[in-house]
Order: C-alpha cells, then structure tokens, then sequence
C-alpha cells in the first residue's frame, strides 16, 4: 500500500516537473519577452503572430490528442513529447530566421498538445478517486509552479550571466530545451507504461464516444469556462512589458515578475485544490476567481500614470495572479463535478482544450496590435477591459453549470428514492 502511495506521489511530481518545462518554450515569450523581441528584431504584432501559429495549430490538434490519450500508453507519449519538443527548443536558440521560427512553433503546437495535453490530463485524474480530484490538479499546478520557477530563475541566472543580450538568451533557451529532454528519459523509465482503456477500444467506439461527448451541453460550458479563464491567464504575460513600456520599470522587472509568478503559481494551485476539495465544490472556487480578476483588472484601469506606484502595481499583479492560478488549476477538475465518466476524460478534455485555448489563435496579435496602435497606456487599457468581459462571461457560465449540476443531482436523487 505505501509502495503504491508513493508511486501516485512519484508520477504526480514528474508530470508536474514536465508540465512547468515542456510549456516554457512555446511560451517563452511571458518571461522573456523584450529581450527576446531585441534579440529576434520583430515588432510586437509578429510576437503576436508567433504565438497565434503556435495556438492555430494547437487548438485543432486539442481534438486529435483526445482521442489519442485515450488510445495509446502515456509513458510513451510523454516521453516523446518531451524530448522532441527540447531538440525544437535548441534549434530555435539559433534563432534561425522570423520564417523558420514561425514553422518551430507550429512543430511545438504538435509536440505539446496531440501527443502530451490531454495524455497529462488522463494521467492526473487517474491518480485519485473522486473526492481527491481538486488535490490531484491542485498539487498538480502547485508542483508545476514551483518547478516553473526553479526553471525560470536558473534561465535568468544564465541570460543575467551571459550579459543579457543575444547570448543570454540563446542559452536561456537552450537551458529550457535540455531541461525538457531530461524529463523526456526520466518519464521513460519511472512513469508506469500501464494500458489504458482506450487500447482495447476500436477507432469506431472511439469516435461514438467522441459523438456523445460533443451532444453533452455540460461540455459545452465547460468549454467556455476555460475558454474565459484562460484569456485571464494569457493577459498576466502583458502586465510586465506594461510595466517597463508605461511607467519606466526596468527590463529586469519583467522577468523577475516572470519568474515570481510561478511562486504564486505554486501556492495557488495547492491552496485551490484543497479549498474546492473541503467546501466540495471546484466550480464555486472558479466563480469566486472570476470576481477576483475583475477587481485586480479594474484596480489597473484605475492607477494614475506615475512611476511611484510601480510597488502598488506589483503587488496587484501577485494577488491577480493567484487568483488565475488557483483557477487554473481547477477548470479541468469540474469535469468530475460535471459527473462525466472517467472513460471519456481524454475525449472531453481535448474538445475543452480545443474550445477552451482558442484565444491563442487571436489573442496576443490582436493585443500586440493594440499595443503597436496606440501608444501609451490606452492599448493596455482595451486588454484589461478585455479581460474583465471574459471574467463575467465566466461567471455567467460557472452559475449556468451549477444549476445543471444541481438538477442532474436531484435528478438521480429522486431515481434512488424511486427505486
């Protein structure tokens, strides 16, 4: 029993580990961003456009993964995952061209997503019964925070040393990439090479359970609630670069916010998890959140444009950020609150990834847009009232799928009481 105990233990640190490395390439833009921008020579819309490739091709490949986690063995296709996304990561540190970069990011929406996303999903929950979902994810995004910033702040420590220019930042990269293929082999030989459900299910049932997850409305709403919530998330990466571009912090400023925000990455997601596991409600601790980052959001509509309050602004952007992790770390744990079966946890969380990280494909060029648009503060200020719009949509949605949940509740309840 304690064997098994501490191999759940083992395999949750490690898919925790991997999941703060393998997504610091693709996304090396939220710690790194100006001087990756210096070092690339592209304006703030082709850094849009860099991640928009990425995202495209991603979110149709959300869908492919589904049914591939629940096909094949996830030892296999985390191992693969890992390491072919590190031997990108050191080809991009040559920085090889704005054309070729684009093409590495659109190989990493492959290497990240149809062999690794929803395979992580369907690992973690298969880690703990249903009352121990919020701790699994929880602790799963809390590990993953504090391996994100162990990465991040040796990354630094290597673009600090090197001189932060051109050469720091290729072996900031390349720190990333041999960090992921390292992870690569480990996942290799300590992730146990079980056979899922799915490898004694035929391409044609996959695709009926495919069916029937796309005719449940919960989905559906689970779909947007990450959709919302992730939006949120994608904007935490702007608030540094607002910093430095609208009230003069240095440059450093932003990649120490960078680095630090996986502290609260780490807190948030554990202290999450437990929470929504004790009140037993997950999706009652995301709607708390969405209130949270209308607050946090509209606290930076409100500060006067003086340098002298950079302290209050750093401390806005830890507090918003933990409300996005705690968040985060929860929207695929609602699937269980949802009550959907565990044999379509890859299927359903493919189709919510696909739906649900579609602001990739449009988010950054579109705010990289309104940054290049207008100077100073006001293109900010159209990305934070963006954010607060999705935050009460999220809302609406969280109160929509609690009273499903109630009535299918009730409905099983009086079922029971029938028979």
């Amino acid at each position: 029993m304690k064997e098994k105990v501490a191999r759940r233990w083992i395999t949750l640190l490690i898919l925790a580990i991997g999941a703060g490395i393998i997504y610091q390439l693709p996304y090396i833009r939220e710690t790194f961003y100006v001087p990756l921008q210096e070092a690339m020579g592209i304006t703030n819309e082709q850094m849009g456009v860099l991640s928009s490739g990425y995202a495209t091709v991603a979110t149709l490949c959300y869908f492919i993964g589904g049914i591939v986690a629940d096909k094949f063995s996830v030892r296999k296709l985390l191992t693969f995952s890992f390491i072919s996304t590190g031997i990108l990561g050191l080809y991009f540190s040559t920085f090889p061209g704005y054309g070729i970069s684009r093409l590495i990011f659109v190989l990493w929406g492959i290497t990240t997503i149809v062999t690794y996303w929803p395979a992580l999903i369907k690992a973690t929950r298969n880690l703990g019964d249903s009352s121990e979902q919020g701790r699994m994810f929880g602790f799963l995004e809390g590990l993953r925070g504090i391996s994100n910033s162990i990465l991040v702040f040796l990354m630094f420590a290597v673009f600090d040393y090197l001189g932060s220019g051109v050469l720091g930042v290729t072996w900031a990269i390349r720190t990333c990439s041999i960090s992921a293929i390292i992870v690569g082999f480990l996942s290799w030989f300590f992730i146990e090479d079980s056979n899922p459900a799915g490898d004694t299910e035929s391409i044609s049932d996959l695709l009926k359970g495919l069916g029937q997850v796309i005719k449940m409305p919960k989905v559906w709403i689970i779909c947007g609630i990450i959709f919302t919530t992730y939006s949120v998330y994608g904007l935490l990466g702007y608030i540094g670069p607002y910093m430095v571009r609208v009230y003069g912090a240095p440059v450093e400023t932003s990649i120490i916010l960078g680095g630090t925000r996986y502290i609260i990455q780490a807190v948030g997601g554990v202290l999450g998890g437990l929470l929504a596991d004790k009140i037993g409600s997950r999706l009652k601790v995301l709607m708390a959140g969405y209130i949270g980052i209308i607050l946090s959001f509209g606290a930076y509509m409100l500060f006067p444009d003086n340098p002298s309050i950079i302290t209050a602004l750093m401390v806005n952007f830890y507090l918003g950020a933990f409300v996005v992790y705690v968040m985060r770390s929860l929207y695929f744990a609602i699937i269980d609150d949802a009550g959907i079966d565990i044999s379509l946890t890859g299927r359903v969380s493919g189709l919510a990834s696909c739906i649900g990280y579609t602001p990739d494909i449009f988010m950054f060029a579109m705010v990289g847009r309104w940054i290049d648009m207008h100077a100073g503060r006001y293109g900010y200020m159209m990305m934070f009232a963006y954010g607060i719009a999705m935050s009460i949509i999220g809302f609406g949605l969280g109160l929509i799928l609690l009273n499903q949940i109630k009535k299918s509740n009730k409905r099983v309840t009086s079922a029971g009481a029938t028979n």
